[in-house]
């Protein structure tokens, strides 16, 4: 699952720079198959540890030509206090 357009998270990636490869896709939360991504030309795979929790299936393992940054997924996810430490954590995650 990818973080599409209008969502929480994929406006917070952006307001940090990041840019979504899939931010034009028609739902919220597009389901893409992995061969998919893999050639979608991204850079980096976000990978947040929740609200799911990671498989050799479907982690870091399963994009072997992108690098992958595990982050904290409450800095994603989660509005609030959260936020101030997410604009001081999530750069130097997602270099």
């Amino acid at each position: 699952m990818e973080f599409g357009h209008d969502t929480f998270a994929g406006d917070l990636l952006a307001r940090l720079g990041v840019r979504n490869v899939y931010a034009g896709h028609p739902e919220r939360y597009p389901r893409i198959p992995l061969d998919e991504l893999n050639a979608s030309g991204a850079e980096l795979v976000v990978l947040p540890d929740e609200p799911y929790r990671f498989t050799a299936d479907d982690g870091p393992e399963a994009f072997p030509a992108l690098p992958a940054a595990l982050v904290d997924g409450r800095l994603l996810t989660w509005y609030g206090p959260s936020l101030a430490e997410a604009a001081r954590v999530l750069p130097s995650a997602l270099r």
